[in-house]
């Protein structure tokens, strides 16, 4: 029993401190305003890359989208990388005047060795930022505007908004949308107003020049952002966050179309914890580098599915303390964690542009949270999804 109740409290403490956090974060950015002081002359030139596999439905939209960009089209090129295609997606980029590359690898197959391609097979010195886009999604007509004051005021490596596209899809894409508003619009908001790291999202990651000249690109794991935000952050790179520079990508719209993917995107994310995690903070502590100890964080504390499964798993465990004392103290103790996660998920929902309708997904929240919990179990145990394998959506227009 004294072993049970340490782990209880063990796990109340770890969920107390990311809740803390996470809350610190809410907070901050109510109190804290938008930075000021932009530069506003458009000189930066991009190279917009986009893997793509399998993506000949999706791709013409977020072409169309760029051509709509609020910015001089001489000052940014298009480049399509068509990996390990069966379709037509080769022959969509060439038909929107893309310069397109077809290539062609059944072992190395994943979004990183694409990446790689694209900068193996361009002359980096013809441009001042490479901004990667997945061929899924659409891209705010001001996005480059936004990116190109962000370089212009010194950022090396810049994160874009990655919100959803089709959050009136299903109950599963608002709740989506919820978890995507809370990220982008509180929490990595906060962030950038405290000055501190973002983290790479894997849609909508710029890169100066110089940061790609330095790191080049060695990330091929499954969660290739992650692993690529961890060796960065390591080195002592900042990841800044542009709210107003907004991608927005297409979210799978059931359970069935979700599975494969967060399997592929939770089996990475646990790898690279194993990985990288504990060593960055550890070397924060070293170092006492309070930039490095808080860029660990993303990668220590649980994503929100996760901490409040863990939450609520606590909770019902608090029933089976013997003491009366304890297990009333660890009941309330939980309960009180399960009401900040609420409040949280309130906060995100506050932001969103249909707040009933995604107020009403909290209802489909138990359903998900145990198919989340499933996906975690799995992928913590190396079990999940190895991958690069295109999930079957349908093409939602924007709004």
């Amino acid at each position: 029993m004294k072993f049970f109740l340490f782990g209880i409290f063990a796990t109340g403490i770890y969920l107390t401190l990311h809740l803390i956090y996470s809350l610190t974060l809410l907070v901050a950015n109510k109190l804290i305003s938008d930075k000021n002081g932009f530069i506003s002359s458009l000189k930066a030139k991009f190279n917009i890359i986009i893997p793509a596999h399998n993506e000949e439905i999706f791709l013409p939209r977020l072409l169309e989208s760029l051509r709509e960009q609020e910015y001089p089209s001489k000052l940014f090129d298009i480049l399509v990388v068509a990996d390990n295609c069966s379709d037509a997606t080769a022959e969509v980029a060439v038909s929107y005047g893309a310069r397109t590359l077809e290539r062609i690898d059944e072992n190395r197959i994943g979004k990183g060795y694409a990446i790689r391609f694209a900068l193996d097979n361009m002359d980096i010195n013809l441009y001042d930022a490479m901004l990667i886009i997945d061929a899924d999604s659409i891209v705010h007509r001001e996005t480059l505007k936004i990116l190109n004051q962000y370089i212009q005021n010194g950022n090396k490596i810049i994160q874009c908004y990655n919100g959803v596209v089709n959050p009136d899809d299903s109950w599963f894409t608002r709740l989506m949308d919820v978890s995507r508003t809370v990220g982008n619009e509180i929490f990595e908001s906060s962030k950038e107003k405290l000055g501190v790291s973002s983290h790479l999202m894997g849609n909508g990651m710029c890169f100066r020049k110089d940061a790609v000249l330095e790191y080049g690109w060695d990330s091929f794991s499954v969660g290739e952002d992650w692993e690529y935000y961890a060796k960065i952050v390591k080195a002592g790179e900042r990841v800044a966050f542009a709210k107003n520079a907004r991608v927005f990508h297409q979210e799978s719209a059931t359970f069935k179309q979700a599975t494969p993917q967060r399997m592929r995107w939770s089996s990475g994310r646990f790898e690279i914890i194993y990985k990288y995690g504990f060593g960055l903070f550890y070397r924060g502590l070293i170092e006492k580098n309070f930039k490095k100890i808080h860029a660990s964080l993303p990668l220590l504390f649980p994503n929100p599915s996760l901490g409040i499964n863990i939450t609520v798993i606590c909770f019902i465990l608090s029933f089976l303390v013997q003491d009366s004392i304890n297990r009333n103290a660890f009941m309330f103790w939980f309960f009180c964690l399960i009401l900040a996660h609420f409040v949280i998920f309130f906060s995100g929902v506050l932001c969103t542009r249909s707040k009933l309708k995604s107020f009403l997904s909290l209802f489909i929240a138990p359903v998900f949270l145990i198919w989340k919990m499933g996906i975690d179990i799995f992928s913590a145990m190396s079990l999940g999804r190895k991958k690069w394998i295109r999930t079957a959506r349908k093409l939602q227009k924007s709004t």
